[in-house]
């Protein structure tokens, strides 16, 4: 990626905040038009990208596979190849456009090198209201304090823009599409603009349409997980609200499972059955692997957005994240 803006401030913020996202472009930084042209003449430029001035001033006859040109008036016509992309914006959005961009052209980007392992922690239970997602959060928040973490949630309604308080564009069903039919970098690129952060996690926001849920295969999440390595994660946290078909696999190759229950006769039953059908399972054995959380009352509960680290919820999860103390 060339990036060329006028002033250096802004140029060096850019790039800093791009590299710290590791999306994969290997960035340089342009102040002079001059210099851009000579880089081009011997370099092949994926993405540039620019203002709407300097874009006149010369980035305008730089060859690339895609220029993306920040304006005050992004619905202006543009040339091919040239996308514009509102100012007027934070920079995570900003990127966030990027990037979507790039992966619906399919632009070639960096292979990040695989992480040495990759960490799944599980929360799946067969019974509801058992703060499954918020203990859920609290691990991967508490993970994050350590390695980069991603949160998937795999729930038909998991309310993210209303506990979140922000709308989504892309979830977890666009991810999805890109990895069956697109490339390895396009899917990347798409991660890399789906993704949202809070508190520390990066997460994906959950499928807006119920049903798109029902599509996605075991093999398909493990794809995911393996694209998910690739870009740097060492820890996902995953929560399992219904338990689709070939669940059991993703527990196999899950480091720890946690499910939460309830003390009464009914979460009992439930997990009784579950069990029963876990044990007729000849080539996979977990029920040795499944740690029962009965969470105790809270009298301080966070919302899944807070930061749930030093909270009741939080020192209750990092008990079992990495023991007392």
């Amino acid at each position: 990626m060339a990036i060329y803006f006028a002033e250096m401030d802004y140029l060096e913020s850019f790039m800093n905040y791009i590299s710290e996202k590791n999306t994969g472009f290997v960035c340089c930084g342009f102040t002079k038009s001059d210099s851009l042209k000579e880089y081009a003449k011997e370099n092949h430029i994926a993405v540039l990208l620019t203002d709407s001035v300097c874009f006149e001033k010369g980035a305008r006859h730089i060859n690339s596979e895609m220029t993306v040109v920040l304006t005050e008036r992004p619905d202006t016509e543009n040339p091919p190849g040239v996308y514009t992309v509102n100012i007027l914006q934070p920079v995570d959005e900003i990127l966030r456009e990027i990037l979507k961009t790039a992966a619906r052209l399919d632009i070639t980007v960096a292979q990040s090198v695989l992480s040495s392992s990759l960490n799944i922690y599980s929360f799946f239970s067969p019974v509801g209201r058992c703060l499954k997602t918020s203990l859920a959060v609290a691990a991967a928040q508490l993970l994050s304090d350590r390695d980069r973490t991603i949160y998937i949630n795999l729930e038909p309604d998991s309310g993210f823009s209303v506990l979140f308080g922000r709308e989504y564009d892309t979830d977890l069903s666009d991810l999805m599409f890109y990895l069956r039919d697109g490339s390895h970098d396009s899917a990347s690129l798409m991660l890399q603009s789906a993704v949202c952060d809070s508190q520390g996690i990066s997460y994906i926001p959950s499928v807006m349409n119920p049903g798109d849920l029902f599509q996605i295969s075991c093999d398909e999440l493990i794809r995911l997980f393996d694209l998910l390595q690739s870009n740097g994660y060492k820890n996902i946290v995953l929560d399992l609200g219904i338990l689709l078909p070939g669940f059991e696999r993703l527990l196999a190759i899950s480091e720890k499972i946690f499910m939460p229950v309830l003390n009464d006769s009914v979460s009992a039953a439930k997990t009784s059955q579950l069990f029963s059908y876990l044990r007729t399972l000849e080539d996979i054995r977990i029920e040795d692997r499944i740690r029962n959380l009965e969470p105790p009352f809270f009298k301080d509960l966070p919302g899944i957005a807070g930061n749930m680290r030093h909270t009741e919820i939080g020192r209750y999860m990092a008990g079992f994240l990495y023991g007392p103390g």
